[in-house]
């Protein structure tokens, strides 16, 4: 049941990013939606899962939308996976504002790294401003938030919660 929402989730984040990017193909460079199942995954369920959805929606997203260095959106996605998972099952961040600094950090992180490899495979970037990223980080926190949010009321998630002591 996992996978098929596992499925269900990238499918839609690919059919909304492909959407975007035929009607209003500026906005894609600040708003990555393949991103959004990485970080249900990582914030609901466990950093081999967020893994795993990272590198088979950032292998999609090269094959779909930027396949010039296949590979390298799966790569970055999965460490995202790996480092988002991580720090979820150790800090409870279901809630709007840790939703919403996963989801800031994310797109971050994703733009820094895949310049950082880009530049490392002799590919000409186009140098990130200050501006950009700030439109990046604040559009990619709320929707980030904003979604998972809406998916929060759909399901529960598989991380057990903490139980608070009780001392009589």
């Amino acid at each position: 049941m996992i996978v098929l929402f596992a499925l269900l989730g990238i499918g839609l984040s690919l059919g909304f990013e492909l959407g975007l990017g035929r009607f209003t193909p500026g906005v894609t460079n600040y708003v990555g939606l393949m991103t959004l199942p990485l970080a249900a995954y990582a914030l609901r369920t466990s950093q081999r899962s967020a893994m795993m959805v990272g590198c088979a929606s950032g292998l999609l997203e090269d094959y779909w939308i930027e396949p010039r260095l296949f590979g390298l959106n799966g790569l970055v996605k999965t460490i995202l996976g790996w480092a988002l998972g991580g720090i979820g099952a150790r800090f409870d961040l279901n809630n709007f504002w840790g939703r919403c600094a996963s989801g800031a950090s994310l797109h971050l992180v994703d733009a820094g790294l895949q310049t950082a490899l880009r530049r490392l495979f002799g590919e000409a970037v186009v140098p990130l401003t200050a501006a950009s990223l700030g439109i990046r980080a604040i559009a990619g926190g709320l929707l980030t938030a904003a979604v998972l949010t809406i998916v929060s009321k759909f399901g529960t998630s598989r991380r057990p919660t903490r139980q608070k002591s009780r001392k009589a």
